[in-house]
């Protein structure tokens, strides 16, 4: 079994070829952890889990980019109402990018009240931390969550060991395949906190000619992940089958 960690399968750009794409990733026994960005896209995610349960888990959150439009109300009560669908909350977090567009403090305010969800009903986060690794990790710091993600983390070697102390997970995408520092940091992750992600549908420009990304890229990554770890494919594959069911404190099977 392959596990995408972090994809956002309900993307407009993914939907004219959503039922290929899935039918596809049943066949080669490929899991996804389906991030929302808005309060659309999580419900969408919850839909989809039903439909292909043995493919699809569902995660529902509101992206630091359209903090603009959160209801932490409606948001709360749509995650209590749907508990046993809801596999987790993601993607959530900072980006310390968009601020003109987005002010840092709305991102913050937005981000606590989603940790604050998950922290109540005991629920995995996803997170996005791009230019704001330290205000991220702050900030988790200071709710009761095991199980967190940091995904496509791009931050220093010393606030990813922060983490690590922390018990976080970190994934790593199709940058491991062309970026020396994106190998590098993988490197020094500790091995039993390495997941793995396409970030579907984000275009790759190096080696992958900005074509759009499908979990079914997820191949590529680990292959190369075998070569960097010094693992044979079936080490990785059970280290992040392991990893990824510790994420999610529940086993992962295909029935």
């Amino acid at each position: 079994m392959l596990i995408d960690s972090h994809a956002h399968i309900v993307d407009d750009e993914l939907k004219p070829f959503l039922d290929w794409i899935l039918g596809t990733c049943k066949k080669n026994r490929i899991k996804i952890f389906s991030n929302g960005t808005d309060f659309k896209s999580s419900i969408e995610n919850v839909k989809l889990a039903e439909k292909y349960p043995d493919t699809i888990s569902a995660f529902v959150g509101i992206h630091p980019w359209e903090s603009n439009t959160f209801d932490g109300t409606a948001f709360k009560e749509f995650v209590s109402d749907n508990l046993v669908k809801v596999s987790g909350v993601g993607e959530i977090g900072l980006d310390g990018k968009y601020t003109d567009s987005i002010p840092f403090e709305l991102q913050k305010k937005v981000f606590e009240y989603q940790l604050s969800i998950a922290e109540e009903f005991k629920l995995p986060v996803c997170v996005h931390s791009r230019r704001a690794h330290e205000d991220v990790l702050n900030e988790l710091e200071t709710f009761t969550l095991d199980r967190v993600l940091l995904h496509w983390f791009s931050g220093t070697d010393k606030q990813m060991r922060r983490g690590i102390d922390k018990g976080y997970f970190f994934s790593f995408g199709p940058t491991i395949v062309y970026s020396k520092g994106s190998r590098k940091l993988m490197s020094s992750c500790s091995m039993d906190r390495i997941l793995f992600e396409t970030d579907s549908p984000v275009h790759y420009n190096a080696c992958f000619e900005n074509r759009i990304s499908t979990p079914l890229l997820l191949g590529t990554i680990y292959y190369t992940a075998c070569n960097i770890l010094h693992k044979n494919l079936e080490e990785t594959l059970n280290i992040v089958l392991e990893n990824s069911q510790n994420y999610m404190r529940r086993r992962i099977i295909w029935r």
